[in-house]
């Protein structure tokens, strides 16, 4: 037995990488193996270490999964090898997460553990549909429940002095039983007109909501074809926040790769939108090359270092960290990027970009560098996408700078399954289709008809992006004068 090694049970919050604590965070980047469940989203698997090994052991519904005992019997096996394990739930593993069980094991068989808390699923459900459990004047208490037992049956509930608290009820697992809880709850004496809401997959990108009340809301979840995970939210006095907002109700198509569609998705529903994910490409890691190897060692040699997209800067700092090296690799070489964003993602870093222009394009991106850093004679490095136009680095040797150009990713066109997507537009049910980028617009216009989106808007987040919807015969409702994620959200919010 390993005696210095740990367990670290931790919650991961709904599934998103921002949702996870600082602490959990700082302890799976350390991790020497991560034990994981279901709905751990991808966004949130990519930061742990490449040298960390990993298992799933989700319990997916309706298919057969890894037993408990099972689950047991690995952490101990692997606690007997690494120092630190992660032991990866879902939302707070205190909390309806069979935390009970493994950390019985652990004691039963010596080991040392820490349990760190996550967001749970009520709270994350509640934020994302913006409704509030608790309040003062008018819901004094909030009670969790099972919706289901550990073998799957209906639990057995006290639904008389469940109503008679009078507080904000929220089911987890309820969706399997949600026929027979709902008329319980009536038959207790509940209001058939109370509020109702089901939160599936609460703060991911296939986020869903359906609002209704006691009476109707089993109907309209079957209506609606929602699958678990989910949590029922009750309340005589819940209501959403988010109904007021421009965008609430709204179904929009996002066509990023998967992580940004992720990261899309999160904005979206804090602003009531519904994210309709169709990831148009995958993103391909270049740093892997030789070619990128060779100019880690040589860029302290160079003036300016370019950053063009926060992906670039991600994956950058991700390789360096592989290499066992950090931003001493930068010298004296100064830093600019195109865009606030990728300027945000750069200071996660500890880096402060040089220069960031106002407007954020390659061509207005060299204008403005021209004007105020004469580049003549200057070692320049872009650091950038295979798919990125010449036209910075054209314009930059035009003013004789010396222009060396790295990639350090590209894309690839998924292929998708079309048919849903295709139903839901003939339907009318596609509010919006968001573009930020030129290639996701080629992807998604290989997949789909120009016919078929019909009367659909359009959001496109810059002038590139544009050009590429117009040489195909669309121009787009909106455009942002910011050209951000943040900036296209804002400009859909705001059409008329």
């Amino acid at each position: 037995m390993n005696r210095k090694s740990k367990v670290y049970t931790v919650g991961a919050g709904p599934g998103s990488a921002g949702f996870i604590s600082v602490r959990g965070l700082q302890i799976l980047q350390q991790a020497d193996c991560v034990i994981y469940d279901r709905l751990i989203g991808n966004e949130l698997l990519n930061l742990i270490p490449q040298k960390a090994e990993l298992f799933y052991v989700g319990k997916d519904h309706g298919e057969k999964s890894i037993s408990q005992d099972e689950i047991n019997k690995l952490i101990i096996k692997k606690a007997k090898i690494y120092k630190k394990i992660v032991r990866l739930k879902g939302g707070d593993p205190m909390i309806f997460g069979r935390a009970s069980e493994e950390l019985k094991c652990l004691t039963d068989n010596n080991i040392d553990f820490e349990i760190i808390p996550g967001i749970t699923a009520a709270s994350a459900a509640a934020a994302s549909c913006g409704v509030v459990l608790t309040d003062r004047n008018t819901a004094s208490s909030v009670t969790y429940i099972t919706g289901q037992a550990a073998d799957g049956k209906e639990v057995d509930i006290d639904f008389a002095s469940l109503v008679k608290l009078g507080g904000t009820i929220v089911f987890y697992m309820a969706v399997k039983n949600m026929d027979k809880i709902c008329p319980r709850l009536i038959n207790a004496g509940l209001s058939a007109d109370t509020n109702a809401f089901i939160v599936a997959n609460a703060c991911l990108a296939n986020q869903r909501i359906v609002k209704g009340t006691v009476l109707d809301i089993c109907r309209k979840c079957t209506d609606e074809n929602i699958e678990p995970p989910a949590v029922l939210i009750i309340g005589k006095d819940c209501f959403s926040w988010f109904e007021n907002l421009p965008l609430f109700g709204k179904n929009i198509v996002v066509t990023r790769d998967s992580q940004g569609n992720a990261e899309l998705a999160c904005k979206l529903a804090a602003r009531g939108a519904r994210a309709i994910e169709y990831p148009a490409f995958k993103i391909q890691d270049l740093t892997n090359s030789e070619e990128f190897k060779g100019i880690v060692k040589e860029i302290a040699n160079f003036d300016w270092v370019f950053f063009t997209s926060p992906k670039g800067v991600k994956l950058f700092f991700g390789a360096l960290d592989k290499l066992n090296k950090d931003a001493r690799v930068f010298g004296a070489a100064k830093i600019a990027c195109i865009g606030s964003q990728t300027a945000a993602e750069l200071d996660n870093f500890g880096i402060k970009a040089d220069f960031t222009p106002e407007i954020f394009t390659s061509i207005e991106f060299a204008k403005s560098f021209i004007k105020e850093h004469n580049p003549a004679g200057k070692k320049i490095l872009l650091l950038r996408s295979v798919l990125a136009d010449s036209q910075l680095a054209e314009k930059l040797s035009a003013c004789r700078a010396q222009v060396r150009g790295v990639s350090t990713y590209s894309a690839e066109k998924v292929k998708n399954d079309v048919s849903s997507l295709a139903r839901q537009f003939k339907t009318d049910e596609i509010d919006w289709i968001a573009f930020a980028s030129s290639f996701a617009v080629k992807c998604f216009f290989e997949d789909f008809d120009l016919k078929i989106i019909g009367k659909t808007k359009i959001a496109s987040i810059g002038p590139t992006t544009t050009e590429a919807l117009k040489k195909i015969g669309i121009t787009p409702t909106v455009e942002p004068a910011e050209h951000t994620i943040d900036g296209l959200i804002d400009a859909m919010e705001n059409a008329k």
